[in-house]
């Protein structure tokens, strides 16, 4: 049988996105009956399990080109952040290590979280420029191009050629949905029928707009009955500018199953991007993949494809007004989440 492999840099135990999506992607194809294998360069391979892995094996050089034979691999999918590969994003050599692979014989995707860095920090001015060279050969070296970013695949289709295929993968969620009833999960957390908990999956996350979360909350301060919860990446503290005044409780980072049970329990989640919502965002992913109404932000690689899916706004007083309205509206707030959640099971689950 034609044999998967699936290469990311970072794997699981260590705690980030692009290590629980390729463990989630992983077990999902292997339950639908591919014979996968994950390869990285740091990570247990036991937190794999039950599909294969191997550890150590670099990007760079002959290493993956060698894993390729080793495991007799008819294709490799690589999980591509910049950052993921070296502490600027350059990683000189990566491209060639992948066309070693396909000279192994394995056909090549590669799956672009994100192509590169915006030119919006002093550093990424000097490192931008050969992150954007990086991308293009890494498109040029791979049969299929996949992305949750319609944005993204636009780039890559400039820097591809016509043999390249683009696909439109969404991420999906990283959080399985547990089995807890929503009543049980809000008295775990000694929520009363009255309270509505707002959730912030993974605030710290990049490109996460902190100034509009504290704005909605300033809005929202006087209410008693509003209660906001932070967990996941950054969520040990609420981000700058958020008000003293509101009431707020800090889970810092959650096992998978915790995660889900806070998911169940919440009325709202609240995520807002300065790029606008998409399919890459796995904290709303996971939201909508529970039922969880969510208010997020519009931006300039929005998916409209998400539109009807949540209330995505276009600026941080219009998020504020958003998140306010549905915190009064029981009825809109379920509608929303069922609509989000019947979105999800069609576009982005692995089921």
């Amino acid at each position: 049988m034609a044999r998967l492999g699936i290469y990311c840099p970072v794997l699981p135990p260590t705690r980030g996105g692009l290590a629980d999506a390729t463990r989630t992607l992983a077990a999902a194809l292997q339950q639908r009956g591919v014979t996968v294998t994950v390869l990285g360069e740091r990570g247990d391979e036991a937190a794999l399990a039950p599909v294969p892995a191997e550890v150590g094996i670099a990007a760079r050089g002959p290493a993956l080109a060698a894993a390729v034979e080793r495991h007799a691999l008819a294709a490799l999918l690589v999980q591509y952040v910049p950052v993921a590969y070296a502490r600027r994003g350059v990683a000189p050599g990566l491209a060639h290590s992948l066309r070693r692979a396909r000279a192994a014989g394995a056909r090549i995707g590669v799956f672009v979280h994100e192509p590169y860095v915006p030119f919006t920090r002093l550093a990424w001015w000097v490192t931008g420029w050969p992150m954007r060279w990086q991308f293009r050969t890494l498109v040029r070296a791979a049969d299929v191009v996949f992305s949750p970013v319609p944005g993204f695949l636009e780039l890559a289709r400039r820097a591809g050629t016509g043999a390249t295929r683009f696909i439109t993968a969404p991420t999906g969620s990283t959080i399985p949905v547990a089995a807890v009833t929503r009543e049980a999960a809000r008295t775990a957390l000694g929520l009363g029928a009255a309270d509505v908990a707002i959730g912030v999956f993974s605030p710290g996350t990049s490109g996460a707009l902190h100034d509009w979360i504290a704005h909605a909350a300033a809005r929202l301060s006087p209410d008693p009955r509003v209660l906001w919860l932070f967990y996941g990446n950054g969520g040990d503290r609420p981000p700058a500018g958020f008000p003293a005044g509101a009431r707020v409780r800090c889970l810092g980072w959650l096992a998978p199953e915790e995660a889900s049970r806070v998911l169940h329990a919440l009325d709202l989640a609240a995520g807002a991007f300065v790029d606008g919502l998409t399919l890459r965002r796995t904290s709303v992913m996971a939201a909508l993949a529970h039922g969880v109404p969510v208010v997020s932000s519009r931006g300039h690689l929005f998916d409209p494809a998400l539109a009807d899916a949540a209330a995505c706004a276009p600026t941080a007083e219009a998020f504020a007004e958003a998140v306010a309205e549905l915190v009064g509206d029981r009825p809109r707030r379920e509608a929303l989440g069922r609509a989000g959640q019947a979105f999800y099971e069609a576009h982005a689950s692995a089921a």
